[in-house]
């Protein structure tokens, strides 16, 4: 069975393999746990969403940050918010290519689309945080970014160690 690069790079003898594997899984599961901490219970207050009809969700793409943007002087929140979503789903490709074997590309993606949509819709229905289609939107950005990591580093060529005289 021929390895692609990024295969070769993670994993190139058998006993490294083995430790490489569980170094992986471990840091997926870490990843998950951090992820659900970070969406559901770091110091999250009530969601203003909590009690109040469909019409009151963010549905409108970019128009809560736009809004934020144009009229706030510290836009450290805004940032943090955007760029936090992103870095925080472009591990998830990583995962999904390694430790769970998905090569599709495609799959990835619908894969972080699908884990997004369900991250919002239990933030509406838990009443935790605020539901908001600029995360689904910035989340499965950052899982194209992960894509576009894994599809850079395989199609990087491996030089060999080894000298021809």
């Amino acid at each position: 069975m021929r390895r692609n690069n990024l295969e070769r790079v993670i994993f190139n003898s058998t006993t490294l393999d083995s430790i490489m594997k569980w170094i992986w899984r471990v840091w997926c599961v870490l990843y998950f746990f951090i992820l659900l901490y970070v969406v559901f219970f770091a110091s999250r207050r009530p969601s203003p969403m909590w009690g109040r009809h469909l019409e009151d969700l963010r549905i409108v793409p970019f128009r809560t940050k736009w809004y934020l943007y144009t009229h706030m002087r510290d836009l450290s929140n805004v940032y943090l918010d955007v760029i936090g979503n992103i870095v925080m789903f472009t591990p998830l490709s990583l995962f999904l290519y390694i430790v769970f074997g998905i090569k599709h590309y495609g799959k990835i993606l619908f894969l972080g689309f699908f884990l997004s949509f369900c991250i919002e819709a239990g933030q509406y229905f838990m009443g935790v945080g605020v539901p908001d289609v600029d995360d689904l939107i910035f989340n499965t950005f950052g899982v194209l970014l992960g894509v576009i990591i894994i599809d850079g580093v395989r199609r990087v060529p491996i030089r060999s160690s080894v000298t021809r005289s």
